[in-house]
């Protein structure tokens, strides 16, 4: 069992893609949003010459919030008594995971003659045994670095290649401590991409998915990773997210529209949902989010989900609500049940107080509408979502759009269940869309008084 938060929602962010912002002042801004947002773990960007400080550190860890100290250094000789003592340092703060090393199946990551060189896993794991062997000796988790989907050496062929060689030289025992990093940017694609691994996808191959097959490259990429681990291994090993979900403006795969505001909710809302719900595997150890803030002159400052400007995009507003929601539900079950009995919402009980439900269609779920509902999202925070049973867990529901999306059979059944139903609704879409704003900008959350 790793090391994880005593309130562990699984919900994580990846913090600032510098090693800048460890002030007091950072702390003060960012601590109360992370836990607003459920957030227990964060990825942090760190140093190989110098220590995030201290007081940053103890701060996050007494909130409840378990770092992961990710040091990107290039894959290269360095300083082993240096990064003794800052592995040291770390453990005695009270951290448990630093990671060294990022990506080392990409070219980039290399200097050109180090990755011409024939033997590259093997040469990188002489590189990386020793820290691996460090974080050992200080008592953190050696972890095994994250890499990139797909890459410029296959991912899934790397870790293949690493693992067997980690046999070879008999760090059996290493095998049965480590954890291993990873990604899962879901790209511009739904955010079930992959699932299954390649036992449902078996026609996936390096550098070659056929048009009726998916692979790694998506959200799920960890189902792909534990295949390889397990199977060389005997055993599944914890994974820690790194960073993942969607990204504003990805556009890695033509087949489906770039990640605009409304895709980025979509994606990041089912990816949320689905780790609120406990339906990741267990051995996903978190799911840390891409990319909470970064400075304005940062080339992924487009992505960061709080901006320099004070602006917000979608699903910041969508998470606070649905923790919040989660959290209210909790304690209201803790309230209504005696002690020593298992804690379950019961029937009747509402925990949810305003649900916004979307349509969906026989070709999936509608985008469109999720955007059309952006500033009454931005204004009112409602829970969010296309799932009427989900709904069914509100007082108050509001439908988006006709019945071709939301029945009128499932408006019924939402009243059956106790819900206050209202349906907002235009002669076209665009009518839909301007009943919304107009309804956000005049801080109207309900048309009137449901029956």
């Amino acid at each position: 069992m790793l090391p994880t938060p005593e309130f562990n929602t699984g919900l994580g962010f990846h913090y600032f893609p510098d090693d800048a912002h460890y002030r007091a002042a950072d702390l003060q801004a960012w601590l109360p949003e992370l836990k607003a947002l459920g957030a227990s773990w964060l990825t942090l960007v760190g140093s190989p010459t110098r220590a995030i400080p201290e007081s940053f550190l103890r701060s996050l860890i007494e909130a409840g919030i378990e770092p992961i100290i990710h040091i990107p250094i290039a894959p290269a000789p360095y300083d082993l008594n240096e990064l003794r003592t800052l592995y040291f340092t770390y453990a005695r703060w009270g951290a448990h995971y630093v990671v060294l090393f990022d990506q080392p199946n990409v070219k980039s990551q290399w200097a050109a003659e180090s990755w011409a060189q024939e033997g590259l896993v093997g040469r990188f794991l002489d590189l990386l045994l020793p820290a691996l062997q460090i974080a050992q000796n200080a008592r953190l988790v050696p972890v095994f670095p994250p890499l990139r989907q797909g890459g410029d050496y296959w991912d899934i062929s790397f870790l293949d290649n690493a693992l067997a060689l980690l046999k070879q030289r008999n760090q059996q025992r290493l095998l049965k401590e480590m954890a291993f990093a990873f990604y899962a940017f879901a790209g511009n694609r739904p955010a079930d991409w992959g699932a299954g691994g390649s036992a449902r996808w078996p026609k996936a191959q390096p550098y070659n998915v056929p048009p009726d097959s998916q692979d790694q490259r998506g959200f799920r990429s960890f189902e792909w990773y534990q295949e390889v681990i397990t199977a060389r291994t005997g055993a599944p090993r914890p994974l820690l997210m790194m960073a993942g979900g969607a990204r504003l403006g990805d556009t890695d795969d033509s087949n489906f529209p770039p990640v605009d505001n409304g895709r980025h909710a979509l994606c990041n809302n089912a990816i949320l949902t689905a780790m609120l719900n406990r339906e990741l595997p267990t051995y996903v150890t978190n799911v840390s989010f891409w990319l909470l803030a970064a400075t304005e002159d940062s080339p992924h400052a487009k992505q960061a989900w709080y901006r320099a400007d004070g602006s917000t995009l979608l699903m910041a507003g969508a998470m606070r609500q649905a923790v919040a929601a989660a959290t209210q539900a909790v304690a209201a079950n803790e309230k209504r049940t005696p002690a020593g009995t298992p804690k379950t919402v019961g029937r009747g009980v509402k925990p949810i107080f305003h649900y916004l439900l979307f349509p969906t269609f026989e070709w999936g779920v509608s985008d469109w509408h999720w955007a059309a509902a952006g500033d009454y999202i931005r204004t009112f925070q409602p829970a969010c979502g296309f799932s009427s049973e989900e709904a069914q867990a509100a007082e108050r529901v509001t439908i988006v759009g006709n019945e071709q999306g939301v029945s009128a059979d499932i408006e019924s059944a939402l009243r059956a269940a106790g819900c206050k139903v209202e349906r907002v609704c235009g002669r076209d879409g665009e009518e839909t869309h301007r009943h919304l704003s107009e309804m956000a900008k005049d801080g109207r959350r309900f048309l009137e008084e449901a029956a």
